[in-house]
């Protein structure tokens, strides 16, 4: 969410895309403010935040990657668009970072509202709103993965970064494992990767809070 608690400003076209209403211009129109929505997440030397497109892309890759290496029975194709899918309510909702004081009690209201918004934006492609239903539902295994993959991601970002985000948020390691320990029983496919970062965390405890 940005500073001061409004919705993120959804960037006006004012280019040819005004003068065509087809739904290629429509999605073209929701990737730029996709891309626009930044997160309390940053890459090795780097100032400027992660944005949501950047998530969607990293988890992407790497849901990809650990279904292959783990032969994992899950369906490739509906997790690769359930990561694509699963942020797009931020769009018009914002996000809430997991540290942050604010918006928690929110978060829920704004992103129903979100998604019915989307829903009426994206009638003809209307798997697209399927599949953050189904994320937000997690009755799938599909969606069960993903979910858990979206709390594995920030954590293994965070120890690429030495920890910059608990230290600007004042996240004491022990308030860190306690969420991280509760995240790592979300899927029993990626609870090892939990297992190893956190033995990680716990022998840098001092570089990392």
């Amino acid at each position: 969410m940005e500073k001061g608690g409004g919705l993120p400003k959804v960037p006006t076209m004012t280019c040819y895309t005004d003068h065509m209403k087809s739904s290629l211009t429509n999605i073209l129109k929701l990737t730029y403010s996709f891309s626009e929505i930044n997160r309390d997440m940053y890459y090795p030397d780097r100032e400027r935040p992660e944005n949501d497109a950047e998530h969607a892309f990293q988890l992407s890759t790497l849901a990809w990657h650990i279904i292959e290496k783990d032969k994992l029975d899950l369906d490739v194709a509906r997790v690769l668009k359930l990561c694509l899918a699963h942020d797009l309510v931020e769009i018009y909702a914002g996000d809430v970072p997991l540290w942050a004081k604010d918006g928690h009690d929110e978060k829920e209201a704004r992103e129903k509202l979100a998604l019915n918004r989307l829903t009426e934006e994206l009638s003809s492609t209307s798997d697209m709103t399927d599949a953050i239903r189904e994320y937000k539902k997690r009755e799938t295994k599909e969606a069960i993965f993903v979910y858990g993959l979206d709390k594995l991601l920030p954590f293994l970002n965070q120890l690429h970064i030495g920890g910059k985000v608990w230290k600007s948020n004042n996240v004491s390691m022990a308030r860190a494992l306690e969420v991280l320990e509760r995240q790592s029983k979300i899927s029993n496919h990626l609870s090892k990767y939990f297992v190893e970062a956190i033995d990680y965390m716990k022998r840098h405890e001092s570089e990392l809070f």
